[in-house]
């Protein structure tokens, strides 16, 4: 094991310590046109994660993009296909917009995702 996959384990055994199960949804076309909708099917693709979400940095909010009502959340990368902005986050029992993604990978190997969720 790598010393950045060890750094992810360990990020993971504290976010699933002190954080809780959540599930990321994306929307995918299924390929398949609709005439009667004029548009393309979907479907929701659902992905357990083990995540913690807590309130803004204030220093992050700037008015436009974060707000102050916004929250972060930290995501476990073990796993994980790394969510992308319009994409849900279902935790504790709310349902929040990914408005941000950043993923700490150092030396191309995932340890945490760190994102902006809007209610």
């Amino acid at each position: 094991m790598t010393f950045y996959a060890e750094i992810a384990a360990d990020a993971h055994a504290l976010l699933a310590e002190f954080g809780a199960l959540g599930q990321v949804t994306r929307i995918e076309q299924s390929g398949i046109y609709n005439p009667d909708t004029g548009d393309y099917d979907t479907t929701a693709v659902t992905q357990d994660c083990t995540a913690v979400v807590f309130p803004i940095d204030q220093k992050l909010v700037d008015g436009t993009t974060v707000l102050a009502t916004d929250e972060q959340a930290y995501l476990s990368t073990v796993g994980l296909t790394i969510p992308e902005p319009t994409q849900k986050l279902a935790w504790a029992g709310k349902t929040y917009t990914i408005m941000r993604v950043e993923n700490l990978a150092p030396a191309g190997t995932s340890v945490l995702v760190t994102m902006i969720v809007r209610r």
